[in-house]
């Protein structure tokens, strides 16, 4: 899709012990909470693969196996849990849609895999589908909005929460919200609203809101000209227990709004982990320290397959050139995700597990490598990069990072405090 790839409850839950699932109660004060690691996770197989994907178009061509990834197969989850567990990922966040009741059929067919007990899952909902609006980027909150959005939340809660394997931080149910950056109107109201009415129904829901963006739709915008700002929002900040963001990736868009040319081929060449370290750091003052920062990463992007007359730059994964597949993956997760994960929301999401319109999927995928593809010029899919050779060097990666960095968390002095230091 375009765009992806484009409280009174917070203070009651910050003055808990660092609380989760897998492990036992523990104060601030005693040690550090686990880090939560977890990947968005893609229900739509093999379906999205024939609206477009690099792999596709890569000589030879290669890449996933439509027969392999089926959604509603038990054993397609299975394997992802199994692969989970081997890299230290601890949940998924399952794409959720308003508007595809077939689709979202597919999250029963993934808790009947037999080993559903060995990992987490969370709702992820994709709250534009509730009537975004393409030419200035909004999702007007209605009331009908509001109907429909407390309806969904409510029969998910019913459906899902109870589930031994549902995510839950301080021992609160977890809600992703997808573009919540561009919900405009009373988002406070919004929000609140579906808060009571799950409290109501003994649920205590944790909304993390998808607000960081380099550039981000005013909640309250002008009656006429740009609706976008690349001011953090504090005020709809403040409606959510914590913010994240899917992607930071801002290629092909104005540079007067974000750093256009840090996702524009090789990243280790430019600026990226100053920039994106500094608008983390922007988004957790919006709110005073307030509403904690939950980071995310992802191993390069490339939408060229499914998209290419948007003229969107690719994201190389290596990152610079002749450094390994999974290099820019390694570099994001240690020097962007872990020096601010917050320890009131120890998490770090990884965008994304199987997304392979924008190339975005971490799980293994077989190649060989080449820079060419079936394109006239030969490289108008690849732009010349290398793909191919990626392999399960993610997993690599991964299974190094999470390791290091939750020995590193480990180590950091425990605190007493209810808030925290915002990135330097």
């Amino acid at each position: 899709m375009v765009l992806r790839r484009s409280l009174s409850t917070l203070t009651a839950a910050l003055l808990l012990s660092l609380l989760c699932v897998w492990g036992p109660s523990v104060g601030a004060a005693s040690r550090p909470s686990p880090l939560l690691v977890g990947s968005y996770y893609y229900l739509w197989f093999p379906q999205n693969l024939a609206q477009g994907t690099l792999r596709a178009h890569l000589i030879p061509p290669q890449g996933v196996n439509p027969a392999l990834d089926q959604s509603t197969d038990p054993a397609t989850a299975a394997r992802s849990i199994r692969e989970a567990n081997q890299v230290g990922v601890n949940f998924f966040a399952l794409d959720w849609w308003p508007s595809r009741p077939q689709q979202n059929a597919a999250v029963n067919d993934f808790l009947k895999a037999p080993n559903i007990s060995k990992i987490k899952f969370c709702m992820f909902y994709e709250t534009w589908d509730l009537g975004f609006d393409a030419g200035n980027e909004t999702t007007r909150i209605t009331p009908n909005l509001e109907a429909e959005f407390d309806d969904q939340m409510l029969s998910f809660a019913r459906t899902y929460f109870a589930n031994p394997s549902y995510l839950r931080l301080h021992n609160r149910p977890v809600v992703v919200l997808y573009l919540t950056r561009t919900l405009t109107g009373d988002v406070t109201g919004m929000i609140d609203g579906a808060r009571q009415l799950l409290e109501a129904q003994g649920y205590n829901p944790y909304f993390i809101g998808d607000e960081i963006f380099w550039r981000v739709t005013e909640q309250y915008p002008p009656s006429t000209g740009s609706t976008l700002t690349t001011q953090p929002q504090a005020n709809r900040i403040s409606a959510f227990d914590a913010i994240t963001y899917y992607t930071l990736y801002f290629g092909g868009n104005d540079p007067a709004l974000g750093p256009a040319k840090d996702y524009d081929g090789y990243s280790g060449l430019t600026d990226i982990v100053t920039d994106e370290r500094n608008l983390l750091k922007r988004y957790c003052l919006a709110s005073g320290g307030k509403v904690p920062v939950i980071p995310d990463v992802s191993p390069g992007y490339n939408d060229r397959g499914v998209r290419l007359t948007t003229g969107h730059p690719a994201q190389a994964r290596q990152w610079v050139p002749g450094a390994g597949p999974a290099s820019t993956l390694d570099h994001l997760f240690r020097q962007v995700a872990v020096p601010i994960v917050d320890p009131r929301a120890p998490l770090i999401f990884i965008t994304a597990w199987n997304d392979w319109n924008e190339d975005t999927g971490v799980e293994p995928v077989p190649g060989v490598p080449t820079t060419r593809d079936d394109s006239p010029s030969g490289r108008a899919y690849t732009q010349g990069l290398r793909y191919g050779e990626e392999g399960d060097s993610a997993f690599t990666v991964l299974r190094k990072d999470i390791g290091a960095a939750r020995a590193q968390l480990a180590r950091r002095a425990p605190t007493t405090k209810a808030t925290s230091t915002c990135p330097r």
